[in-house]
């Protein structure tokens, strides 16, 4: 059991320090739980319901992996523009702007500095709408 929480902790400090724990602790809590019910159920025997409780936990994980690159996508871009990742439009184009005043080519920045900035005010443009449109009511 010691050796199972000094992996569980290495493995939450690696996923930290690459900015991938938060993001997706709820796919790897639920992969987590069914795993260690699969595995008390193969100890006492029940091989049936530790088979139908790994394939929940493999469901999960694909049912939840949709959000894991998305996330780190927008987590790069918000960076790469100084902004939260859940930042509002205005302040998205707004960091985009002062960003733009360096990086592009007529300002003696490069073509893939300015493109790389577009590419990020962008998604995060389309991810703060998509949230919008959940969220009428705010």
């Amino acid at each position: 059991m010691g050796l199972a929480l000094i992996a569980v902790v290495a493995i939450a400090w690696w996923l930290h320090q690459k900015g991938q724990l938060l993001p997706n602790l709820l796919r790897y809590g639920g992969l987590a739980a069914a795993g260690l019910l699969a595995l008390r159920f193969l100890s006492t025997g029940r091989i049936v319901p530790a088979a139908l409780v790994a394939a929940g936990g493999w469901a999960w994980w694909l049912w939840n992996e949709r959000d894991g690159t998305a996330t780190s996508e927008l987590a790069q871009a918000a960076q790469l523009l100084g902004v939260a990742a859940n930042a509002p439009s205005e302040t998205i184009w707004q960091a985009w702007r002062q960003a733009m005043t360096s990086a592009h080519p007529d300002a003696g920045g490069s073509a893939e500095a300015a493109q790389a900035l577009t590419a990020a005010r962008d998604l995060l443009i389309m991810a703060a709408e998509k949230h919008r449109r959940k969220t009428p009511g705010e």
